[in-house]
């Protein structure tokens, strides 16, 4: 019985690794939306987008450049400088949904550009 379980156990940890790489994030991603988690508030989101290059993240608002930071991957998570991490939450060849808790806890969905 003890085998049962430590092998149900284990094949859910491992099923819960994510190995994203960095090439599934490259390319340019809209921000569809961002979500307030304390407030509930939904905002709709039309001109900012996110553009992921080999070692540098822009976030661009009405076509001009906000902040730039180098990422990494570990895990689940996008590690911005030494500013923070954004936890992955999903992430498919057109989608990406991503939360973050700098000053509040949002989310933010991204659509991949084509």
């Amino acid at each position: 019985m003890k085998q049962i379980i430590f092998i149900l156990l284990t094949s859910i940890i491992l099923s819960c690794n994510q190995n994203h790489k960095k090439d599934d994030f490259l390319g340019i991603w809209d921000v569809v939306s961002s979500t307030d988690f304390e407030t509930g508030e939904v905002e709709l989101l039309e001109k900012e987008f996110v553009e992921f290059k080999l070692d540098s993240l822009y976030l661009i608002s009405d076509f001009e450049v906000n902040q730039v930071f180098a990422w990494r991957i570990e895990g689940d998570s996008i590690f911005l400088d030494e500013d923070g991490s954004v936890y992955i939450k999903e992430l498919t060849a057109n989608n990406l949904v991503v939360e973050y808790d700098f000053f509040g806890k949002i989310q933010l969905v991204l659509n991949k550009r084509k």
